[in-house]
């Protein structure tokens, strides 16, 4: 499990998660890749006790990171509003990244529909 943590009505720190992708998607990297780029971020977070949601589809950012090297990486970020940190609590959150299926080329198919992220582990935000 991911745990975040924030103090109640903050806007910092950011929240970053780095975009993994699994060992299936290896040999069409590249795409992936390309995909991203034409695709729109939004992060969700709803309450752990009651599954009410308190941010629906925000917008968020993917950047490509800083150290990359050699292999491109992605991080996901989303930006607090202090209305997002009100109240304290403990809650799930997770990033949706929407392929927009924009991006065509000749005999490749790009990915398009919706990815959940993170897939492997839960994001538990606690607003102390």
């Amino acid at each position: 499990m991911i745990e975040f943590f924030i103090n109640r009505k903050s806007t910092n720190p950011v929240l970053r998660l780095e975009l993994i992708l699994d060992g299936r998607y290896d040999y069409k990297k590249s795409l992936i890749d390309n995909a991203i780029q034409d695709s729109n971020v939004y992060f969700s977070m709803k309450d752990h006790e009651t599954d009410v949601y308190k941010i629906i589809d925000a917008p968020a950012k993917i950047r490509l990171m800083d150290d990359s090297g050699c292999e491109e990486r992605y991080v996901l970020e989303y930006s607090w509003n202090e209305r997002d940190t009100r109240y304290p609590g403990i809650f799930d959150g997770y990033f949706e990244i929407k392929f927009n299926g924009n991006i065509k080329q000749e005999s490749v198919e790009f990915p398009t529909g919706n990815l959940i992220v993170p897939i492997q582990e839960e994001l538990r935000i606690y607003v102390k």
